[in-house]
């Protein structure tokens, strides 16, 4: 490969990283991967991919205009001609590609099949709230809360008879009653890769009906539920509606 090809091929594939990132920030799909808090790292990396591209660019045309470098390029060429430096092309263009033609999308209730919603999964959330004050009122409380009230509570039993409203996908789990199903989000730590499942039981004569993997809006009476021996809010709905997924599908700890 030509130095000026080689050149040319790296300020593009750098200049795509820094745009894939920007897109990712601008179109809110980046909270799909990683924690919010975690933006401004990404944010620098998009501007470090697009300043080396310029740089190569730069170099580039300095390669095309000065001829004075017709020996420099010549040994360029030897350098990075080779398959190796092709090769490490290819491992850059690869995943950008991946990145633009994969349509972005959450962790869902399909997820589960894999990483599962146990009692281990919420005994996980106890331990890293420790010391949390639970601050919103009941109807302002997301899952994550709930689950931690239910946590740190001496007796579950003091919630019973709160109003929840809060929002996630359904998930009938086999555990549960016909007329149960769960409603769940993923809480995140860092990002997906650590991402735990976390859920409420909601009971309605039609829980049945509603597709696994719809995002809902759920708003109902709490009481004290019971998912392999633990003690979960339960939530007897008195209102269920379907809703677009959230721009932030995930709950952070």
């Amino acid at each position: 490969m030509k130095a000026q090809t080689y050149r040319l091929i790296q300020s593009a594939i750098l200049m795509g990283l820094g745009a894939y990132l920007l897109v990712k920030i601008f179109s809110g799909t980046l909270y799909y991967y990683i924690n919010q808090r975690f933006l401004w790292l990404v944010a620098l990396g998009a501007m470090v991919f697009l300043v080396l591209a310029f740089v190569a660019w730069r170099r580039l045309r300095t390669m095309q205009q000065n001829h004075q470098h017709a020996h420099h390029i010549h040994e360029y060429d030897h350098g990075h001609g080779s398959g190796a430096s092709q090769w490490n092309l290819i491992f850059l263009a690869v995943p950008l590609l991946l990145g633009f033609l994969v349509p972005a999308k959450p962790l869902d209730s399909s997820a589960l099949e894999l990483r599962g919603l146990t009692t281990n999964a919420l005994l996980g959330a106890r331990a890293q709230t420790s010391g949390v004050q639970l601050e919103a009122p009941s109807d302002q409380r997301t899952v994550l809360d709930w689950i931690r009230a239910f946590n740190f509570a001496s007796d579950p039993s003091i919630y019973e008879g709160e109003t929840a409203d809060l929002i996630g996908f359904v998930y009938h789990d086999p555990r549960l009653l016909e007329n149960q199903f769960l409603v769940g989000r993923f809480a995140v730590s860092c990002c997906v890769a650590d991402a735990f499942a976390i859920g409420m039981i909601v009971e309605n004569l039609d829980a049945a009906s509603w597709a696994g993997n719809s995002w809902v809006h759920v708003v109902g009476k709490v009481q004290v539920g019971d998912l392999d021996g633990q003690p979960i809010p339960l939530i007897v709905a008195a209102s269920i509606k379907e809703i677009a997924i959230p721009p932030q599908p995930y709950l952070f700890p």
